[in-house]
């Protein structure tokens, strides 16, 4: 499997704080059978410009090496107009493939401009989105997933909503549905974010299927190599 949403690399945003926090990061994701991990630091087109982004995220790359398992390139970027000041979006997608992993707003209610600006994206920069941690958003209700679904978006659940009771029934009904295409960690540290990647495959498989578990393991490698999965 492959992790498609971490914040492993050292001192580049609110993860990892260090080079020995991340190698340990990336062992815990080794021990539970993670194959790789997708890099997503945080991007904020209104705080930095793609260039600054990029030098910086190489500089932390290079700073885990050691790494166990495979380490790719990409970002979590936060929806923003300022996305359209640029030519290319390529250095933020998961290793210069289609796919984008962004971040939306997080208000009670999303207006139309919101479903027009992803729409927007994927034309302009020929994205595929993916939508991280679809499950905490208060305005993410079931149409609005299959509005986003609609547009071209895939739907990325964090695995620790399957271990938190307050949203582990909507976490697993999401799943159920078929609205979720993909699993992330959102791994920020070792002590309070740390991944779980292995426990909440187990409550899928239990409550669920295998075969959700299996679906959900077989996307994560066909993103990583750029394959449509829609």
């Amino acid at each position: 499997m492959i992790d498609i949403h971490t914040h492993i690399l050292p001192g580049i945003d609110d993860g990892a704080k260090n080079i020995d926090e991340s190698l340990k990061l990336t062992e815990l994701l080794h021990e539970q059978g993670v194959a790789g991990a997708v890099c997503t630091p945080h991007y904020y087109p209104y705080l930095m410009d793609i260039n600054e982004f990029v030098n910086r995220r190489k500089e932390a790359l290079n700073l885990i090496f050691e790494s166990k398992i495979q380490l790719y390139s990409a970002s979590e970027t936060y929806l923003h107009e300022y996305l359209f000041h640029n030519s290319n979006l390529d250095f933020l997608t998961v290793e210069n493939t289609d796919y984008l992993l962004l971040e939306l707003p997080y208000i009670k209610k999303w207006d139309k401009n919101i479903f027009e600006t992803i729409e927007r994206l994927t034309i302009h920069f020929c994205i595929i989105p993916i939508i991280a941690h679809i499950e905490r958003y208060p305005a993410a209700g079931k149409r609005d997933i299959k509005r986003l679904k609609e547009i071209g978006c895939i739907m990325q659940l964090n695995v620790s909503s399957l271990l938190d009771k307050r949203i582990k029934r909507r976490a697993l009904s999401l799943i159920r549905t078929g609205l979720i295409d993909v699993l992330g960690s959102d791994c920020h540290d070792i002590k309070t974010r740390p991944p779980r990647i292995k426990t909440a495959l187990d409550v899928i498989g239990s409550k669920i299927g295998n075969q959700y578990c299996d679906r959900l393991i077989r996307n994560s490698s066909m993103i990583v190599k750029g394959i449509d999965i829609r």
